[in-house]
């Protein structure tokens, strides 16, 4: 079940940036990100998707900070459950 709310919130952000919505992409990106916690891959895909919408933005901050994060996570981060897919 969590695996198929973490895609639909990643395909809802991807919509909402392709819509250039970026409140709606970084609220779906973000649901995502918490769905996505337990496996690296999903977790540094969240990630991704909060830094394209930062920068579409042209927000240097919040690039910035994802890219610190993603950093984080892939030096730290350990999956805590296996893929389903």
């Amino acid at each position: 079940m969590a695996d198929a709310e973490y895609e639909s919130e990643m395909d809802k952000g991807r919509a909402a940036l392709t819509a250039k919505d970026f409140r709606a992409a970084y609220r779906h990106f973000g649901r995502a990100h918490n769905l996505g916690h337990d496996v690296l891959a999903d977790h540094l895909a969240a990630h991704r998707g909060l830094l394209a919408t930062a920068w579409k933005q042209r927000r240097l901050d919040r690039a910035v900070a994802q890219l610190f994060l993603m950093g984080g996570a892939a030096l730290f981060d350990r999956d805590q459950r296996k893929p389903v897919r």
